[in-house]
């Protein structure tokens, strides 16, 4: 009881922002919930109950648009980072519902942010919006996009409604076009989930059967430097911002076959056997190499982690 009144007194004195995250349990969410509670009253939310969030926590499905709405009058929220997501593989099971969940929940916060002023959303894009027209050898900011994944039909959708409303200025979104995250959570479905099993196999000894090409170039980031990247878009003046849709983003590229190589320079016996699954062909799609300099320019940004440096990072938060 006595913590809750600090954090309740913490909260309307001290902090900067009320900020509301959407699908906190997901990958990115945790990493979210513990930069920014640093500086700011943080809720955390998704569809199933977590207990594991050093913040308040709430059951809230981004579909229920009056129950979003009271979450948000009710703790005075101004920022909400949006991490709704069904994953690139995944999705492909389920396209409808990928679809409903990316785009109804997106407009969802849209709505209510404009009812209850929201100062600015957070909500990331991907790579998987790109298409086999979008010179994958090296992607810039603007290209033309034809993705072959519903996961990303879905976030090019919304894509174009960040815009539309970014340059009406009814809202302030902001994005980035994640590629593929290396982190210590266990996979959720995407088409480079191979880069985090890979460090599991290697650890537990057991030999790991690969769904992509062994030499199927992918750009990757650490988690790190994903989420701080995010929360420093979020926290710069909108005047410095150029473009109206997310920012390209990327730290380095990489193979599967390489990615091995890696693990074992770290003193590692992996065993890799590469039959390729549906996923390959979400991945040819998908950028060999990503033009980021607008946003590193905008932003003032560049990442922390190489491949190497990822690697035992991932690797050290997994034993620990």
């Amino acid at each position: 009881m006595i913590h809750f009144f600090i954090r309740l007194f913490k909260c309307n004195f001290f902090l900067n922002n009320n900020i509301l995250i959407i699908g906190a349990s997901g990958q990115l969410g945790n990493y979210f919930v513990n930069l920014l509670s640093k500086d700011n009253n943080v809720i955390a939310s998704d569809i199933i109950p977590n207990s594991t969030f050093d913040c308040q926590f709430q059951l809230l499905n981004i579909l229920d648009y009056n129950s979003l709405k009271k979450t948000i009058k009710t703790n005075n929220i101004n920022q909400i980072y949006n991490l709704a997501a069904i994953l690139s593989a995944k999705g492909e099971s389920f396209p409808y519902k990928t679809w409903i969940l990316t785009t109804e929940g997106f407009l969802n916060v849209v709505k209510v942010s404009i009812e209850c002023n929201v100062d600015r959303i957070f909500w990331p894009s991907s790579i998987a919006v790109f298409g086999l027209n979008s010179n994958l050898e090296h992607v810039l900011n603007d290209v033309p996009m034809l993705p072959s994944s519903i996961y990303g039909v879905s976030k090019l959708a919304c894509e174009k409604l960040m815009n539309y409303y970014n340059s009406k200025k009814l809202l302030d979104i902001r994005s980035l076009r994640f590629p593929g995250i290396v982190s210590a959570s266990k996979p959720g479905g995407g088409t480079t989930d191979y880069i985090v099993d890979m460090l599991y196999s290697a650890l537990s000894g057991n030999e790991y059967k690969c769904f992509l090409d062994k030499d199927r170039i992918l750009p990757m980031m650490h988690i790190d430097d994903s989420v701080q990247a995010s929360i420093k878009l979020m926290n710069i003046d909108r005047e410095k911002i150029s473009i109206n849709s997310p920012y390209n983003i990327t730290s380095f590229n990489i193979t599967p076959d390489l990615w091995r190589n890696i693990i074992d320079s770290l003193g590692y016996d992996l065993k890799v056997l590469f039959e390729k699954d549906f996923r390959d062909k979400i991945a040819q799609s998908w950028p060999r190499n990503i033009d980021d300099h607008l946003f590193r320019n905008d932003v003032g940004w560049k990442p922390k982690y190489d491949s190497k440096k990822t690697a035992k990072s991932i690797i050290d938060a997994i034993n620990s």
